[in-house]
């Protein structure tokens, strides 16, 4: 074979890899990005999903600054940066939608998704880097997933507030800033009264719905500072930052008085229930957070044995 039919071969090699190549990109769902370090795109491969975005030919030869919002644009020129100087991956993550998007067509699929970006060198014949491969990822079902996860191990599921493993891990964080700054924490350790006998008379849902509503009431008129949370069974527990116990009973009392007159509407009946509630703060004695939550819960119990529907300070 001489040199004419070697170099005919390998041009014939190389376009069949070019068009492999191509092959395999125009296969991928989410788009591919070829951009300059001027953060110029060059040109896009691939993309052929359609729920999420409908394309992005109309990029080619804008630039990263022009067509999407400045802290993106900025994120991606740092990864674009890093990637060319380090001449290794670089990945960016960012939620982007097409409305952010200058210049994309009005039937593009609206609402944010969740991607993570991996941004790879690409040497040029005379092997410099000049550009890299742009390439998303679209995560927005993992980002999705790892939320309600997180919501599940954090969130009671009856009554949409914190569990109690939450709330006891942020506790114990909160009474040892508590104790090194020297200020004081309230608690409160909340029972709704006689719930078996609301389950007796009107079963389990009717129970459940009185707990759901008594968290709606309690969600509304804490503040946003305080942390509440179901605590199992009829009882409910929150912490008050910055909240000697007397102020802490002033919110307290809000709830029981509302509680007392509130009426739940179930199947077409009224059910109405009361509450009982014990408080404590911290003091310079205290060990742990577990000394606060002994005296809420003593004085829980001082005020079930004096009739319910009351608050104790312990």
């Amino acid at each position: 074979m001489d040199t004419l039919e070697k170099l005919k071969a390998l041009e014939q090699d190389l376009f069949l890899k070019e068009l492999l190549l191509e092959s395999i990109a125009q296969s991928f769902q989410d788009p591919v990005f070829i951009i300059d370090s001027y953060g110029k795109f060059v040109d896009i491969v691939g993309g052929k999903e359609r729920s999420a975005y409908h394309g992005g030919k109309f990029l080619i030869d804008k630039y990263l600054q022009d067509v999407l919002p400045a802290e993106i644009a900025d994120a991606f020129m740092l990864a674009i940066n890093a990637a060319i100087e380090k001449n290794s991956l670089q990945t960016v993550e960012y939620q982007l939608g097409s409305e952010d998007i200058a210049g994309a067509p009005a039937d593009n699929p609206k609402g944010r998704q969740w991607y993570e970006t991996r941004v790879y060198p690409l040497k040029a014949q005379d092997n410099d880097i000049e550009s890299v491969i742009f390439f998303p990822i679209n995560i927005t079902l993992r980002k999705k997933m790892a939320e309600e996860i997180v919501e599940l191990s954090e969130t009671d599921q009856l009554t949409k507030v914190l569990n109690r493993r939450y709330f006891m891990k942020v506790l114990e964080n909160e009474f040892a800033i508590a104790k090194r700054y020297n200020n004081t924490l309230s608690v409160l350790h909340i029972a709704i009264d006689k719930l078996q006998d609301i389950n007796d008379e009107f079963g389990e849902v009717g129970g459940d719905a009185v707990l759901k509503r008594f968290a709606i009431l309690c969600k509304s008129t804490l503040r946003d500072s305080d942390l509440f949370a179901r605590f199992g069974g009829a009882g409910f527990i929150a912490m008050l930052p910055n909240t000697p116990s007397l102020g802490a009973a002033i919110i307290g009392e809000r709830i029981r008085a509302i509680s007392e007159n509130l009426q739940v509407e179930f199947e077409d009946q009224t059910i109405q229930f009361a509450i009982s509630m014990g408080i404590s703060q911290t003091n310079e004695s205290d060990k742990n957070f577990n000394a606060v939550l002994t005296r809420a819960d003593s004085a829980l119990y001082q005020a079930k044995t004096k009739g319910r529907n009351r608050i104790e300070i312990n």
